[in-house]
């Protein structure tokens, strides 16, 4: 049975390994000349400047004192949360803020939940609480994957999901046999940078894209899932989903693909201190920044205030963003949500 479960998940993958560049092959690539994802002896290979953070790097961080910590121990600011459930159980485009990376999205009618998480992840417990009970949310369509991490990536979430939901996961290269050993039954689509998912013609489109990140679950498995971001579109509106992702080049190519981005959700978390999170997530002004890069209409933060992740003090990301604000330094539209809180597409 073993046997025959792996000949199915590699029939099911067809993935194309000529040249060590990986893609889904059934899948369009939207990017001219874009040979897919470059892997090496099986892990995917990090095209930005500097490699996914290290253990020598970790430990140093627990063993430099923490400039900001009188000020973050004195930081009892949380984001506020709302009940979500009138937009939920609505019709209109729109979406809703559920915490850290969770959104749900009405787009074109259809529905989308990144990467769910309901509970606490490993030994961190949740600062607020999730928004609703998880059998409230309504029907979701579909869940976007953005990578491997245990807060993206949440077993448990996935599971209680399925109880009450028929959903099809959009994730990345590598992630079905994951997935499938705790949903079995699950139907997952895999992408490769720069590719488009298979949808139906009346649905949304929903693209693979970049994210300067990288993967790791175990102790050996570093980079042998791919991580990235998700564009989805309709002719009224187009929605970027950065996941994490520190600043680099990909936000202007990205831009070059995607000329008119009305939405961008984005990190403005867990960056401190700068020299192990830099590869992994944007401070408030690297992600004003990508936002610029991006031409956005809307910014939307995320990935601050559900979890403590890092150094910065709790409220620091927002009292940031509300400075630039202030400053005329924001090229467009800041939308801070409270957790729950909707916004409703025009």
């Amino acid at each position: 049975m073993a046997l025959a479960l792996w000949a199915n998940v590699f029939l099911a993958y067809k993935i194309s390994m000529a040249n060590n560049f990986l893609l889904n092959p059934e899948l369009p690539i939207i990017r001219p000349n874009w040979k897919g994802n470059p892997v090496q002896n099986g892990r995917f290979l990090n095209e930005f400047k500097q490699s996914s953070p290290s253990m020598l790097l970790a430990l140093k961080w627990k063993l430099t004192t923490n400039p900001q910590k009188e000020e973050k121990e004195k930081d009892t600011w949380l984001p506020a949360v709302v009940d979500p459930r009138d937009f939920l159980h609505g019709k209109q485009d729109g979406m809703v803020w559920l915490g850290h990376a969770t959104f749900f999205i009405r787009l074109g009618g259809v529905t989308f939940l990144t990467d769910p998480l309901f509970y606490g992840v490993s030994m961190l417990k949740r600062k607020v609480p999730f928004p609703v009970k998880p059998s409230a949310l309504p029907h979701v369509d579909y869940v976007l994957l953005s990578h491997g991490h245990f807060d993206h990536c949440d077993k448990d979430s996935l599971k209680t999901l399925r109880k009450t939901h028929a959903f099809t996961v959009l994730t990345s290269l590598k992630m079905k046999a994951l997935i499938q050993g705790w949903l079995p039954d699950i139907t997952v689509q895999e992408a490769g940078w720069y590719q488009e998912y298979a949808l139906r013609d009346n649905q949304p489109q929903v693209f693979y894209l970049p994210a300067f990140h990288w993967h790791k679950r175990g102790l050996t498995d570093n980079n042998q899932i791919l991580w990235g971001s998700f564009m989805l579109q309709t002719p009224e509106h187009t929605l970027y989903f950065g996941a994490d992702s520190g600043y680099d080049q990909h936000f202007r190519e990205i831009q070059k693909l995607f000329p008119k981005i009305d939405t961008c959700l984005l990190g403005v978390g867990a960056y401190s201190p700068a020299f192990l999170m830099r590869p992994s997530h944007t401070n408030p002004a690297e992600a004003v920044r990508a936002f610029q890069d991006l031409q956005g209409g809307t910014l939307v933060p995320m990935h601050y205030g559900t979890f403590d992740l890092s150094d910065e003090p709790i409220s620091e990301p927002v009292r940031w963003l509300q400075q630039m604000e202030s400053a005329g330094e924001i090229p467009g539209r800041l939308k801070i949500l409270a957790i729950g809180e909707a916004l409703h597409f025009s």
